[in-house]
């Protein structure tokens, strides 16, 4: 006789999501990353939606890591939410071309306790941020320490913008120009060959990253001087600096330095200083990104 057939695996049990309480939600959604939050799990369920208006959740909001949209004004829409969802507790900002001078005042306006900035202008973008933007976006943010700027013309601002007045506490500091974009491994002529770097004030720096810039060995000593506190000094793609015995002397109290290594043959072949300070901004009007902002609110 045959046997009997076994009997059905009980049902799986379902799961409302839903129901995850708030601070396992919260959690989640600082890990998957301002963009993805904005554009997806917002919109699954009213808890959820909730869970993402919670303020300690956008203390870091980083939107250059991200796969879901490349569309600058989506992007721009979206850093202003997160801004406005944050209530003046966003710590750390990192975007990229998306940011212009109008989103870095919107930023500075509202974000008070800011300490980290990165900000990534990709070669051939077309778009950066001006003298004034950057020198009013770091005057509003007073507990800045550390400030990264790859590319751009706000690279070269910040080379004489950023001070120890403006940025009291800064102690870290990054300025690439990205080397392989030879347009910008000039000093623009905005900036008098004589007006002092303002870094050299940064009297609590620490570390020290500048790629691809223009600067001699005065500048540098006048640097290594002026920030007594320097752990790390990396200047190892500023090809006008003259490693000699008494630069290397004057920076052997840093614990990590990495000067430019001798390049037989090396010939400067750009004589002319290249500088624009003007927005090359969206093509979006005013009252399309005030839209699209609108859109996210919710």
């Amino acid at each position: 006789m045959d046997a009997p057939p076994p009997p059905p695996p009980p049902a799986a049990e379902t799961r409302d999501w839903s129901e995850l309480p708030l601070d396992a939600l919260t959690v989640v959604f600082a890990k998957l990353g301002a963009v993805e939050v904005l554009m997806g799990a917002v919109l699954v369920c009213h808890s959820w939606l909730q869970a993402a208006k919670v303020r300690d959740m956008w203390r870091c909001v980083d939107m250059v890591h991200h796969e879901t949209i490349l569309l600058k004004d989506f992007l721009y829409a979206m850093a202003m939410v997160a801004v406005d969802r944050s209530d003046g507790r966003l710590e750390e900002f990192d975007g990229d071309t998306f940011v212009n001078d109008k989103l870095l005042q919107y930023i500075g306006d509202r974000s008070p306790s800011l300490k980290r900035l990165s900000l990534v202008f990709y070669c051939g973008s077309g778009i950066s941020i001006s003298r004034g933007a950057l020198t009013q976006f770091t005057r509003k943010c007073p507990l800045l320490e550390d400030l990264s700027l790859t590319c751009g013309n706000a690279v070269f601002y910040a080379l004489y913008e950023i001070t120890g007045e403006t940025c009291p506490r800064l102690k870290r500091l990054e300025l690439s120009t990205q080397a392989h974009d030879l347009n910008l491994l000039l000093r623009p002529v905005c900036y008098d060959d004589d007006e002092p770097l303002g870094i050299a004030t940064l009297h609590q720096l620490q570390h020290l990253v500048l790629e691809g810039l223009d600067i001699d060995n005065d500048e540098l000593t006048a640097i290594v001087d002026g920030c007594p506190y320097l752990e790390l000094l990396d200047v190892s793609s500023c090809y006008d600096l003259d490693v000699d015995d008494a630069l290397v002397a004057k920076c052997a109290a840093i614990k990590t330095v990495k000067l430019p290594s001798i390049i037989e043959g090396y010939v400067d072949e750009y004589d002319d200083y290249y500088c624009y300070d003007r927005y090359d901004g969206y093509d979006q009007s005013d009252d399309d990104l005030a839209h699209d902002y609108d859109g996210f609110k919710s």
